[in-house]
């Protein structure tokens, strides 16, 4: 163990990573937290995929991520072309945005890069862990605008990756997620404010039909039966919040 990292550290990583794996659910979210505090960072972030990196996300938690940004991510399917979350099948471990943004160079990146820079996503760090044969990768990307990440938080964040990947992995789905539009993502919230089909279609200039056409294709990409439903699994993978 490296002299920089102290007891207190030590028996903290230890009991994260039992409750990751006893309490899978919550210990993932109170590890992300202590992983954020550790770190001094903007936000932090963890998801999970299946390979190919071209796969949408399976899981997504996240601590002071920009929830507008999320719900963008999930919906145009960012994923795909995220350098960060691509270079994470190349490079295991910890590796810095500015690495994955290199390696990758402009490849018609540019605008995703500049709009994530809108939201203040300009530089950081990530860590991703795999096991072999899995078919499954778990990454974990902290938000860290001085581009700088303390030893401490580099040696917490490797060791405490398996965990993070197997509590994820246990954690049970509404159904992976699929990409929903912009207007779904519009019609799904603003069901989440109470509207009726008359009055969404009123405020979007949609008729009544072309309402419902858009909700039955919510239910069925969030594999749900009605609004009620819908607006639980939306909020639970991040794609509206209250």
């Amino acid at each position: 163990m490296s002299n920089s990292i102290d007891q207190a550290t030590l028996v903290d990583l230890i009991g994260h990573m039992k409750s990751c794996l006893s309490q899978p659910e919550r210990g993932v979210s109170d590890t992300l937290e202590w992983l954020r505090d550790l770190s001094c960072c903007d936000g932090i972030i963890l998801c999970q995929a299946r390979h190919p990196s071209a796969s949408p996300i399976r899981h997504l938690v996240s601590h002071d991520y920009p929830q507008e940004w999320i719900q963008m991510y999930l919906a145009q399917g960012f994923s795909r072309i995220d350098p960060v979350i691509r270079y994470a099948y190349v490079a295991l471990d910890i590796y810095s945005w500015k690495e994955a943004y290199e390696h990758f160079g402009d490849c018609g990146q540019t605008k995703f890069l500049d709009m994530a820079a809108g939201y203040g996503l300009h530089a950081g760090f990530a860590c991703s862990y795999a096991q072999e044969h899995s078919g499954v990768i778990t990454v974990c990307s902290i938000n860290v605008d001085s581009n700088v990440l303390q030893s401490v938080a580099q040696w917490a964040l490797s060791n405490v990756m398996p965990a993070l990947h197997t509590a994820t992995s246990c954690i049970r789905q509404h159904k992976s997620i699929r990409p929903l539009t912009a207007r779904e993502l519009e019609v799904l919230k603003w069901s989440s404010e109470g509207k009726t089909v008359w009055e969404i279609g009123v405020i979007l200039n949609l008729s009544e039909g072309t309402v419902k056409f858009h909700l039955n294709n919510i239910y069925r990409k969030l594999n749900v039966s009605n609004r009620a439903q819908a607006i639980a699994a939306a909020a639970y993978q991040g794609l509206i919040c209250f």
